[in-house]
């Protein structure tokens, strides 16, 4: 079953003129020579069966090459939205390219190469295993019929601010700033200024935008300090288009349920830290955020500690003295 970021990913990339905003400013620059990406579309159909569909979150594209300009290359996208690395993606991108051709096979249609990318949305550094380096360690011959799966990876983390806003759709850059912090609290409460800035002054997909605003509302936890502050970066007629999605949230009670569930979850999770003699992800949150220069009245609304909570993990941690 897709998840919040699943969904948000495929928006956002199954719009041609977004996705090849950031296929040209990403892709290596060798491969991006070898495709027409002016002609790049989005498949709505999967190659995968029923079965693997609830296994694979997958996305196809195709796109024709400069050379050969009546053919066309599938470029898979694989998107994996975890905050920890998976050693097995490449099996999972493997799966997926033979049961495509193998799909092709049975229907009689003509193969076609595939290049796979790997999106990678994780707050954790990540490079990927190789296919050799999952099994155990092999001598002689035997390594040469362990297959090598050649892909394209992307790290969000990897990306710095300045070419993320460089990416010609100013609506494909605001939504890829919006998924690069989102889970890390401390800078994504920083950067909620900066991503608003983004959006371009005229947005020429107004349901998008709201797409992005939703998304944001669902998976951060700022204040809403934190929004009212950032919300004045933005132009009037683009503030006036997202403030209808805000109170048509608060008017279906969506809002008021996704703050209820935050607070239920998270007083659960503190009461049961508590207990344990353990606040790790506060603790870490505040210490983090404390040496970037953030006050302690802040650091107790995102944690949703108490401030002199907040106090007291600072001192134990010999941040400041008593």
């Amino acid at each position: 079953m897709e998840n919040i970021h699943d969904k948000f990913v495929k928006a956002t990339f199954s719009d041609t003129n977004r996705a090849i905003s950031f296929f040209e400013k990403f892709l290596p620059v060798e491969l991006v020579a070898s495709l027409e990406l002016s002609t790049l579309q989005y498949l709505q159909e999967s190659y995968l069966t029923d079965d693997l569909k609830a296994r694979i979150s997958d996305m196809v594209f195709e796109v024709k090459t400069k050379d050969q300009p009546d053919g066309a290359t599938d470029i898979v996208l694989l998107f994996e939205h975890k905050s920890s690395p998976d050693r097995n993606v490449l099996i999972q991108v493997g799966l997926y390219m033979f049961s495509h051709w193998w799909k092709c096979v049975r229907e009689k249609k003509p193969l076609k190469p595939i290049i796979p990318i790997i999106y990678y949305q994780g707050k954790k550094k990540w490079k990927v295993k190789t296919m050799m380096a999952l099994f155990l360690e092999l001598s002689g011959e035997v390594p040469l019929f362990i297959p090598e799966i050649r892909h394209v990876f992307m790290a969000l983390h990897a990306l710095s601010d300045e070419e993320i806003a460089s990416i010609r759709n100013k609506m494909m850059a605001t939504a890829v700033m919006t998924q690069k912090n989102v889970f890390d609290p401390i800078i994504f409460a920083k950067d909620l200024e900066k991503i608003f800035t983004l959006f371009p002054v005229k947005a020429d997909d107004g349901n998008f935008l709201k797409t992005i605003f939703v998304y944001l509302i669902k998976v951060s936890e700022v204040p809403k300090t934190e929004w009212a502050e950032a919300l004045n970066t933005i132009p009037s007629d683009i503030k006036e288009n997202l403030m209808t999605t805000y109170t048509w949230m608060k008017e279906e009670g969506i809002q008021e349920g996704l703050q209820k569930g935050r607070q239920e979850g998270r007083q659960e999770g503190l009461q049961k830290g508590r207990q344990e003699g353990i606040l790790e992800k506060e603790t870490e949150v505040i210490l983090q955020g404390y040496e970037e220069g953030l006050n302690i009245h802040l650091l107790a609304k995102i944690t949703k500690l108490s401030e002199e909570e907040v106090i007291k993990i600072l001192k134990e941690h010999q941040k400041i003295k008593d």
